[in-house]
């Protein structure tokens, strides 16, 4: 066993754990996408082959049988070079990994399950005061699919996350069910829904490469926004989504500070205005969902001017607007935060 290999299996013990631990907060649904998706991962698949019902329908009985051993489970140090690291230690992990040519990422995701990777390192660069790692394959991961997270001044994005992800978004395009800013969005980049499917399947993974490339500055700045709203979302911010764990508020909250950073001046709507990127902003109206879109609707009238007219104009009055709205939401949360405890259900009563 290799040094990487045998780092890689302490971090997939670790994200086997917390998938034994979490798994039930997906939906059916959604547990059943990110299963397919680690599937395809763990088998090195291409995305566009197609998976065996029966041999995932094995290794799906066999993954739940050991989340049902692991889920009583702690998290594990991670041991580099006889040196044991705490599993969120991500700057000392990485002091080591970037030797070897690797990345290693740990953080909270939604409704705080804990997410492990350890991928291939593509590029390391700057800007500004933040240190970018854009990961290539990943060999060691668990069922959180985030595309990008920020821990402190380090910014990480998972390319082949990202790659799946419009592969899986183009699936969604070709449907009758999909929504207009999708079918725009990928019209952007020269790819319609009746596109010559006689090309080689290599020929369409190009050119979403090509889209994952364009965009991963865009997930650049959500994570340069977020950070820039620490002023505002400081510590009182933390202490209440520890003390709303696994609520809708917690999801709402969440959805605020996304909010938040996709509409201030250093966000990614910011970024998309200034470099006239439009596929960028059909992918970001297409997904814009649940409770972000709730807070957010001046957008969607906006796009919708936006699409007629070509005018950028229309869509920084919508930013501006939304982040103005945002803020009052957040302004509102820390006047009832400096009250006293707040609770799931006095948040869901006041916001949702």
């Amino acid at each position: 066993m290799t040094v990487i290999d045998s780092i890689a299996a302490q971090v997939k013990h670790n994200c086997n754990i917390s998938d034994a631990k979490y798994w039930g907060n997906y939906s059916p649904c959604g547990l059943l996408l990110r299963m397919r998706d680690l599937f395809r991962i763990e088998h090195a698949m291409k995305p566009w082959e197609g998976v065996n019902h029966k041999e995932i329908g094995v290794w799906m009985q066999q993954r739940e049988s050991l989340w049902q051993d692991l889920e009583e489970q702690e998290y594990r140090d991670i041991q580099v070079n006889g040196k044991a690291y705490r599993p969120f230690d991500v700057k000392g992990i990485n002091q080591e990994m970037e030797k070897l040519g690797y990345v290693y990422s740990a953080g909270y995701g939604n409704l705080l399950k804990p997410m492990f990777m350890l991928a291939g390192l593509s590029v390391k660069s700057s800007k500004g005061k933040y240190t970018i790692y854009i990961s290539e394959r990943e060999i060691a991961r668990d069922l959180s699919t985030s595309p990008a997270m920020i821990q402190g001044n380090t910014i990480l994005l998972r390319r082949q996350t990202m790659h799946l992800f419009f592969w899986s978004k183009f699936e969604e395009m070709k449907t009758s069910r999909c929504s207009g800013a999708l079918l725009k969005a990928f019209s952007e980049y020269g790819i319609s829904k009746d596109i010559d499917h006689r090309q080689p399947p290599e020929f369409l993974d190009r050119l979403i490469s090509h889209i994952t490339e364009e965009e991963l500055a865009t997930y650049i700045h959500h994570e340069i926004g977020e950070a820039s709203q620490r002023r505002i979302l400081g510590r009182w911010w933390k202490e209440l989504l520890v003390s709303i764990p696994y609520s809708r508020a917690e999801l709402y909250v969440r959805s605020l500070k996304d909010i938040m950073a996709d509409t201030c001046r250093s966000g990614t709507l910011s970024h998309i205005i200034a470099h006239k990127k439009a596929g960028s902003l059909g992918f970001y109206i297409s997904l814009l969902s649940g409770y972000r879109r709730s807070i957010f609707p001046d957008v969607l009238p906006a796009y919708e001017e936006f699409t007629k007219t070509r005018k950028w104009k229309v869509i920084e009055k919508a930013r501006a607007e939304g982040y103005k709205r945002a803020g009052d939401r957040v302004r509102t949360l820390k006047a009832l935060f400096d009250k006293g405890p707040v609770s799931a259900e006095r948040i869901e009563q006041e916001f949702i």
